[in-house]
């Protein structure tokens, strides 16, 4: 009886068991959450940024022309000059005698080429005259006394010693009066062209000389040749400098900005490109200075100076230049929204699945890139692409 009673009740379990069971294909699929952009078309500007540093437009390292003793520094690190301003000055004493000298010696020389140029004065032939007169003089006594002595000589009753004396006597005062024709015939004739040449050579040497000693008596005192801004002060007071030792260090208050680009990027670049600086919250156009020919030793990239573009950018600060080639018209979507294999591709939402749609990547805009194979209007899948395949159904975050 007992036994009856247990396999009915088992019976009845097992029966209610069978109803509740659900069929394997009756259940629901579970829809992925993820997020999407709406595709549209748009113009953006065809660009690209690099890293600049800032620096000053020119630096200049002043120093004398000649060495001496620093008789004054009037400026300290940190001040600030105008073009013009004296910096600092040797002492001028031995220079101011050198240049004096050189000046004396030009004037000599010039007023001796100008004798020679316009001939000899009155004064001068005058007393060329004289010398003939005075040497024609001297030379007739002593042919009369050397007659006398060759006639006493041949009687015998003066010496062979006497005899020749007297005879280099007339010789000597013959070439005197020789010697005073001739001068006299040269100041008639005037100077000859060698020596008017010789003249003229020994006035530009003289010319030159002046020059230097003037312009070395200038160069004594350091004036700045731009405005800007002490950085160091090499020298002190009473030091004794050499020519063409650094003294005092200046930096303009013009600032540009140093951008290194590799090759690639080079080639798009030319100096009308439009040029836009950004730091921090501040953003200027601005144009390009030079470009460099020759890449880097270190990093291969090319040098491109741009102009600061008038912000006050602290000296040494990291800036983004920004380089303008044109416009770009076409879809873009965030980088991360692509998915790299065989070929490139996106998930696009259609009936609320997940429509695997191949794109041709065709540039970048920072983290953006433009594509084609897409159409304006669908919704491509942002976020979330990690947990769903093709033909997964999908449902948009709100």
């Amino acid at each position: 009886m007992k036994y009856a009673v247990v396999l009915l009740i088992l019976a009845i379990l097992l029966t209610a068991s069978g109803c509740e069971t659900v069929p394997e294909n009756q259940e629901s699929e579970r829809a992925v959450p993820v997020e999407v952009l709406r595709v549209v078309e748009e113009t953006r500007p065809r660009k690209s940024s690099f890293i600049g540093t800032v620096q000053p437009d020119m630096t200049v390292q002043l120093s004398f022309k000649t060495g001496g003793k620093i008789n004054e520094i009037r400026v300290k690190k940190g001040d600030r000059v105008k073009k013009g301003d004296v910096l600092a000055s040797l002492e001028k004493t031995d220079l101011e005698y050198a240049e004096s000298l050189a000046k004396a010696q030009l004037e000599m020389a010039k007023a001796q080429y100008e004798k020679a140029l316009n001939g000899a004065t009155s004064e001068d032939i005058e007393q060329a005259r004289l010398n003939v007169a005075k040497a024609e003089d001297v030379y007739r006594y002593a042919v009369e006394q050397f007659e006398e002595i060759e006639r006493l000589y041949l009687q015998g009753t003066a010496s062979k010693q006497v005899y020749d004396q007297a005879r280099l006597e007339r010789d000597i005062r013959e070439s005197d009066l020789k010697l005073a024709r001739e001068m006299e015939a040269q100041v008639l004739k005037g100077a000859r062209h060698e020596e008017i040449k010789a003249l003229e050579a020994q006035l530009e040497s003289a010319q030159t000389e002046y020059n230097y000693r003037k312009s070395m008596l200038d160069n004594a005192v350091l004036i700045s040749g731009i405005d800007g801004v002490v950085m160091e002060v090499l020298a002190e007071k009473g030091e004794i400098t050499a020519a063409g030792y650094p003294v005092v260090v200046l930096r303009s208050d013009e600032k540009i900005v140093y951008a290194g680009v590799p090759e690639k990027e080079l080639r798009k670049i030319t100096p009308e490109t439009n040029v836009i600086v950004e730091y921090e919250d501040m953003r200027a156009e601005s144009e390009i200075i030079r470009i460099s020919e020759v890449p880097d030793t270190l990093t291969g990239l090319y040098k491109i100076e741009v102009k600061a573009g008038g912000l006050n950018i602290p000296l040494g600060a990291s800036v983004t230049v920004t380089f303008l080639y044109g416009e770009d018209k076409g879809i873009f979507i965030p980088i991360t929204a692509v998915h790299r294999g065989i070929e490139d591709y996106v998930y696009i939402v259609s009936d609320g699945r997940a429509d695997r749609r191949p794109v041709k990547i065709e540039g970048v805009d920072n983290f953006d890139v433009r594509v084609t194979g897409i159409r304006e209007g669908e919704y491509v899948i942002t976020s979330g692409t990690g947990r769903i395949s093709a033909g997964n159904a999908v449902t948009v975050k709100e």
